[in-house]
C-alpha cells in the first residue's frame, strides 16, 4: 500500500513538473506557418470543413482542437490543447521504463523527456508530429502488454486504438505499424497466440479506420495525404542510396544539437549496457527506432527532412538511454557515497545544456540554440511568426478599420492567429499577379500591402508598381523582415 502511495505521489509530482514546463510562457515563440495553417483548419471545423488536413495527412490534431473553440487566444489553445495529448506520451514513457527495466530507468526516463531540447521544443508546438510521437509511444507500450498478456481483449482494444490514431495523425505513422508484431517475435519468442492477438488487434485498428476513410474519399474528396508523402519521399533504388548519404549526417547534427552534445554521446555509450544486461527489451525498442530511422533516412527528400519529423525516435530514445543508465548506476551502486556523489553530479552537469534551453526558450525563444534549418523557420526565415506578431499588435492599437494584404495564404493565416474575431483588422492575401486588379474592388477601403523581404521581392519587381515603405519589421538576427507598404500613386 505504501509502494502504490509512492508511486502516486511520484507521478502527480512528475506530472505537475511537465505542465509546469511546457505550459509556461507557452506563446513566448511566434507562430510557425503550419501551426497557424492547422489553427486555420482547426477553425473551419466550426464551419463544417473538416477535411482540408486530411489532404497533408494529418486529422487528429485538427479535430482535436477544434473542440476548444480555437478563435480567442487561439495560438496558447491550440498548443495547450497538444500538451494535454502529450503529458499521456510522457506518462507511458515512465510506464515503459519502469515496466521493462526498473524504477530508477523510470525516474531518469521522466528528467530526460522533460528536458531534452528535442522533446520541448516541438511539445511547446502545435504540430502533427507531438501527437504521432504520443501514439508511438503508445503502441510500444501497448504491444508490450499485449505481448505479455495476448488473452486480455483490452490489450487488444488499446492496440488497435492506438494504430487508429496514430494513422489520423499523421500519414508517416506507417512506419510503426509493424511495432505489434515485433513485440510478439521479440518478447515472446515468437509464440503463435501471440501473433493471432496482434491480428485481432491490426483487424480492430482497420475497423476504426475504414468509415473515415471511406468519408474522406468520397465525401472530402481527400487523398489523405498520399501525394504528400510521393513528393518529399522516393523509392527508387539509385535515388535511395544517394537519400541515405545526405540524410544521415542532417540526422546525426539533428540529434547532437537537440539532445545537447553532452546527453547524447554520454547516453549512447550506456545503450550498449542496456543491451547487455537486458538484451530482449532493448532490442525490441532499438529495432523499432531503426525501423523508422532507416525508412526516414533512405526514402526522404534531404531538402524535406525536417528535425520534428523524428521526434517520435527521440523519445523512444529517452527510454533506451534511461535503461542504458540505469543499468550503468545498478552497476556502480555498491562503489563508496563518494562515487555515487560525483555520478550524480556529472549526470546533473550534464543535463544543464538542455535546463539552460528550456528557460530560454521560456523568456528569448529567438536566442535557442537550434540545427540552422529550424533556425531559419522558427526565428529568422519567411516561414517565421516573428514580425507578424508586432503588426497584428501595431494595428489593433489604432481604431481605424483597415485590411492587412499578404501576397500568400501563409501570410493571412499568421496574422489570424494574433487578432480576435470581429477585429476591425482584416487580414487578406491575393496573388500577387492580381494585386492590383484586386485594389480595384476594395472602394477605396484603407489597406496596407505586407511584403515579406527577402521573399517576395523578385515577385512585386516583376509587378513594376511603385510601393512606398511605411513601416519595416525585422525579424531577429534581420534574417529577414516584413515590409508595410502602399502603392504610390503615379504623379500626373
Amino acid at each position: 500500500m505504501e509502494n502504490i502511495i509512492k508511486k502516486k505521489i511520484f507521478l502527480i509530482v512528475a506530472i505537475w513538473i511537465y505542465w509546469w514546463t511546457r505550459l509556461h510562457n507557452l506563446e513566448a515563440l511566434a507562430v510557425f506557418l503550419d501551426e497557424a495553417a492547422h489553427i486555420w483548419w482547426a477553425r473551419l471545423v466550426w464551419e463544417i470543413q473538416p477535411f482540408h488536413a486530411a489532404s497533408d495527412g494529418r486529422l487528429f490534431n485538427i479535430i482535436w482542437t477544434s473542440l476548444f473553440w480555437p478563435f480567442n487566444s487561439s495560438l496558447w489553445i491550440a498548443r495547450a490543447s497538444t500538451i494535454m495529448v502529450t503529458v499521456i506520451g510522457f506518462i507511458t514513457t515512465i510506464s515503459i521504463a519502469y515496466q521493462l527495466h526498473s524504477k530508477q530507468a523510470s525516474i531518469i526516463s521522466g528528467i530526460l523527456y522533460v528536458l531534452l531540447p528535442y522533446i520541448s521544443f516541438f511539445e511547446r508546438m502545435y504540430l502533427a508530429d507531438p501527437y504521432m510521437s504520443t501514439c508511438s509511444i503508445l503502441l510500444l507500450w501497448s504491444s508490450t502488454k499485449l505481448s505479455y498478456k495476448p488473452y486480455l481483449l483490452k490489450n487488444k482494444i488499446i492496440v488497435g486504438m492506438t494504430i487508429a490514431a496514430g494513422m489520423l495523425s499523421k500519414i508517416s505513422f506507417v512506419v510503426f505499424l509493424p511495432v505489434p508484431f515485433i513485440a510478439a517475435a521479440i518478447l515472446n519468442r515468437s509464440d503463435k497466440k501471440h501473433f493471432i492477438a496482434s491480428a485481432h488487434a491490426y483487424i480492430l485498428g482497420i475497423i476504426l479506420l475504414t468509415p473515415v476513410i471511406i468519408i474522406l474519399k468520397f465525401i472530402g474528396n481527400s487523398d489523405m495525404g498520399i501525394d504528400l508523402l510521393y513528393k518529399k519521399t522516393s523509392i527508387r533504388p539509385i535515388d535511395m542510396w544517394q537519400q541515405a548519404i545526405t540524410s544521415a549526417p542532417i540526422l546525426w547534427n539533428y540529434f547532437t544539437t537537440l539532445f545537447t552534445p553532452s546527453v547524447w554521446y554520454g547516453g549512447l555509450i550506456l545503450i550498449p549496457l542496456a543491451i547487455w544486461k537486458h538484451t530482449r527489451v532493448s532490442i525490441y525498442i532499438g529495432i523499432t527506432i531503426l525501423i523508422g530511422l532507416v525508412a526516414v533516412i533512405i526514402t526522404t527528400n534531404p531538402g524535406f527532412l525536417e528535425a520534428r519529423f523524428i521526434l517520435p525516435y527521440a523519445t523512444q530514445m529517452v527510454i533506451l538511454m534511461s535503461m542504458g543508465i540505469a543499468t550503468a548506476w545498478k552497476s556502480w551502486q555498491s562503489m563508496t557515497k563518494n562515487f555515487n556523489f560525483l555520478l550524480v553530479t556529472i549526470f546533473g552537469i550534464s543535463l544543464y545544456p538542455a535546463y539552460q534551453f528550456i528557460t530560454i526558450s521560456w523568456n528569448e525563444p529567438h536566442q535557442l540554440q537550434l540545427p540552422d534549418r529550424d533556425k531559419w523557420e522558427y526565428v529568422t526565415g519567411w516561414p517565421s511568426g516573428y514580425g507578424f506578431q508586432e503588426i497584428a499588435k501595431y494595428y489593433q492599437q489604432s481604431p481605424e478599420n483597415i485590411l492587412l494584404i499578404t501576397l500568400d495564404l501563409g501570410g493571412q493565416q499568421r496574422l489570424n492567429t494574433y487578432l480576435p474575431p470581429n477585429s476591425p483588422i482584416t487580414p487578406v492575401w491575393t496573388p500577387p499577379d492580381k494585386l492590383e486588379s484586386y485594389l480595384n474592388t476594395i472602394n477605396n477601403k484603407n489597406y496596407v500591402i505586407i511584403i515579406d523581404s527577402p521573399k517576395d521581392n523578385a515577385t512585386v519587381n516583376e509587378l513594376n508598381i511603385n510601393l512606398s515603405t511605411i513601416l519595416e519589421f525585422p525579424r531577429p538576427n534581420k534574417g529577414s523582415s516584413l515590409i508595410i507598404t502602399k502603392i504610390q500613386k503615379k504623379p500626373y
